[in-house]
């Protein structure tokens, strides 16, 4: 390791921890102070396929199949080289850093996943496809352990270790023979399982399949897609069955075809897909909200790991963040800029807090429920207010604690 840091130490980069281990070795962090700026540096060092001559080409080839497909949802190549050790050479590429977790990791920490976001993810990643398929690159390992989630919610596919490039350059040659069977069995398609040298772009798109599949059910199976509930589209569901057909025929032809599908049911631009985060609701009747058990107002209503656009209690629009671009929390004032979110309405006549049918109204001159009823002791001909049942606890109250003082 010492060797390692000494090297990339020439090469501008301070290394530092492993972030990930796979197939052709380990991925480290590294800090780039030049730019001030993070990086990773992937390393074939695995000790089981360290000699391997075929697997040492196919990694080498990454750093220009990386440099040829530059894209918003593929990590950009910074450089390569190799490191001399005993008996050989280490090669390594230099690569964009991504702060976040694989698809894997984050399914297990926010399942279930909404369907919207699985097609939010799910897009990003055909649109990356869409344009390595058109530059002749087939990735051929397509699986969730292969696709990063960024904090912010943006994806990238990540490890082109065993993908080609159909092209006449030197460096793109596809590099598998026959009878090669490379990649995850559990996402890999009928064809590549029996020749992974003959595997086109429909490939990937079958992978892609399964890859949404499981972010819906937690299984790259698609056969338990009729057993989810009824809130996922019927054609979610047969757009996945067709990617994910066993007979490439009956297949998307392409990924800008199966683009197109999901854009189709989506009610949803790419552009307002999130992935689920905290949401504010600010409608202050919105059955969703806080209320007391006399039926009050007493704060707004604040979704956990919320992807939508519109509340699903009462239609509002949901607040993701402040203007200023801090994102919610539990509180009335923006963590950022300080600002006001959320309010909690009171009677301008006698300070209280106010019911459903109160809330908007002019208090300053009609007063509110509470008023309305002390005012109707004294005229028993005047019934008592009581708010609707949805908005007020069948538990009765022994003492009233809906004065804000």
């Amino acid at each position: 390791m010492d060797r390692y840091r000494e090297h990339l130490r020439k090469q501008g980069f301070n290394l530092q921890d492993e972030i990930g281990r796979g197939l052709s070795g380990t991925t480290r962090s590294a800090l780039q102070p030049s730019l001030s700026r993070k990086v990773a540096v992937k390393f074939f060092d695995t000790r089981l396929n360290r000699d391997n001559e075929e697997l040492k080409k196919r990694f080498k080839r990454e750093a220009f199949i990386l440099a040829e497909v530059q894209h918003p949802s593929i990590p950009y190549v910074i450089t390569h080289g190799s490191i001399s050790v005993e008996n050989g050479s280490i090669p390594y590429i230099v690569m964009q850093y991504i702060e976040g977790d694989t698809l894997d990791k984050y399914f297990d920490s926010h399942r279930p996943l909404s369907y919207q976001y699985a097609i939010s993810v799910v897009t990003q990643l055909l649109e990356a496809l869409v344009f390595i398929h058109s530059k002749g690159v087939i990735h051929r390992d397509i699986k969730p352990a292969n696709i990063m989630v960024s904090e912010l919610g943006h994806c990238y596919l990540i490890d082109f270790s065993i993908g080609f490039c159909d092209s006449d350059m030197k460096n793109f040659t596809r590099a598998t023979s026959t009878g090669d069977h490379l990649g995850s069995i559990d996402y890999m398609s009928p064809e590549q399982k029996l020749d992974m040298k003959s595997v086109d772009a429909r490939g990937d798109i079958y992978s892609l399949g399964l890859v949404l599949c499981y972010m819906l059910s937690g299984h790259p199976t698609p056969s338990v897609l009729d057993k989810l509930s009824g809130g996922t589209p019927v054609k979610l569901k047969q757009i996945i069955k067709k990617a994910c057909s066993l007979e490439i025929k009956d297949r998307f032809q392409s990924a800008d075809e199966f683009l197109r599908e999901l854009k189709n049911i989506s009610n949803l631009s790419v552009s307002q897909m999130r992935s689920p985060k905290k949401a504010l609701c600010n409608n202050q009747k919105c059955p969703g909200a806080v209320w007391s058990p006399n039926g009050y107002y007493k704060g707004a209503n604040y979704i956990d790991h919320s992807s939508n656009i519109h509340c699903t209690d009462c239609g509002n629009k949901l607040i993701y963040e402040c203007e200023c671009g801090y994102p919610i929390a539990d509180t009335p004032f923006c963590g950022g800029c300080g600002v006001q979110l959320a309010t909690v309405p009171e009677c301008e006549k006698c300070g209280s807090h106010l019911q459903r049918e109160d809330i908007g109204s002019d208090t300053a001159k009609d007063g509110c429920s509470k008023c309305r009823s002390r005012e109707s002791t004294s005229n028993p001909a005047i019934p008592i207010y009581q708010p609707p049942q949805a908005f007020r606890s069948t538990v009765p109250s022994e003492f009233d604690d809906d004065i804000p003082f």
